[in-house]
């Protein structure tokens, strides 16, 4: 058994953005799990017992703290079948019968077209990356550097999260102001910042899968604890670039309060995802608080 040291990822975001959670939070869990569990043919035996461990409620409510109640259901219920996915590509299941009521009942009544068609572009973009990923690690494929920060902005499922925003704060951004370069920026920074911190979690559980670490290590000879340095630097230098991205952003006018409200959104995001890796049982177990305080992840 080997051991890395990680960065405390809470504290290199905490330090920039504030962590807030919604009052939803406990009620909306139950409910979603007893939605899930009471699905037929949807979780296996070994996923429903992970299933409370996962802490997907905290998740939605700590990335999205001001929605209601109801789009917080919408959103944790999303999370847990975009997890099913994750860990499940090639499901036989129903998957589609569970995703179809979110999105008819949540989703498509309260947005507007545009976000309708951009969402389900990142979904099918979600789903084809994760089946590269699994065919990748399946026959040991290590993709460079380069290629695999392209995949992985997709196969983590990071940009329909960010897709959210929008839903859960109903906001109406047009388009033109959507794309504008600076708010593309942030996106991608708060995409690679989320993506490869989950990543070096992940690596805890599944050294041997294809991630960042994985890749760092094969382009460029690293030792796993130099691959874990390395993609710590790279979190910490997202983060300070989506500090200095967002000071640049300029006024849109009419559209500033929801444009703020976006950005405020996408650091939601970041802060709540990088805070529950340390919550949820899923990469560092029952010794996610030791992790947190020394950084030591022992390797299976």
């Amino acid at each position: 058994m080997g051991s890395i040291r990680i960065p405390n990822f809470p504290i290199l975001c905490n330090a920039h953005f504030e962590l807030r959670s919604n009052q939803h939070c406990s009620h909306v869990t139950l409910s979603s799990e007893k939605w899930a569990l009471s699905s037929p043919l949807f979780l296996d035996a070994e996923e429903e017992a992970r299933l409370p461990g996962a802490r997907l409620g905290l998740l939605a409510a700590l990335c999205f703290p001001t929605c209601d109640a109801s789009q917080l259901l919408a959103i944790t219920k999303f999370l847990i079948v975009m997890l099913h996915w994750t860990d499940r590509p090639r499901s036989l299941y129903a998957d589609e019968e569970m995703l179809d009521p979110i999105w008819t009942k949540y989703f498509r009544p309260t947005t507007r077209r545009d976000w309708q068609k951009r969402f389900q572009k990142h979904l099918a973009a979600f789903r084809l990356n994760r089946a590269i990923s699994s065919q990748d690690s399946m026959h040991g494929v290590v993709p460079d550097l380069e290629s695999y920060i392209g995949i992985r902005r997709d196969a983590c499922g990071v940009k329909m999260l960010l897709d959210l925003i929008i839903y859960a704060a109903g906001l109406n951004i047009p388009q033109y102001i959507y794309e504008h370069p600076v708010l593309r920026r942030l996106r991608q920074d708060a995409a690679d910042i989320i993506g490869w911190a989950t990543d070096v979690a992940a690596y805890a559980r599944r050294p041997h899968s294809s991630n960042l670490i994985a890749v760092l290590m094969n382009e460029r000879r690293y030792t796993p604890q130099a691959a874990a340095h390395c993609a710590g630097n790279l979190v910490k230098d997202t983060i300070d670039n989506f500090v200095t991205n967002e000071a640049s952003l300029p006024s849109f006018g009419d559209w500033d309060p929801d444009v703020r409200a976006y950005v405020q959104g996408l650091q939601d995001c970041i802060a709540g995802t990088l805070n529950w890796l340390y919550e949820t049982d899923r990469y560092f177990g029952d010794a996610a608080e030791d992790v947190r305080s020394s950084g030591w992840v022992f390797l299976p």
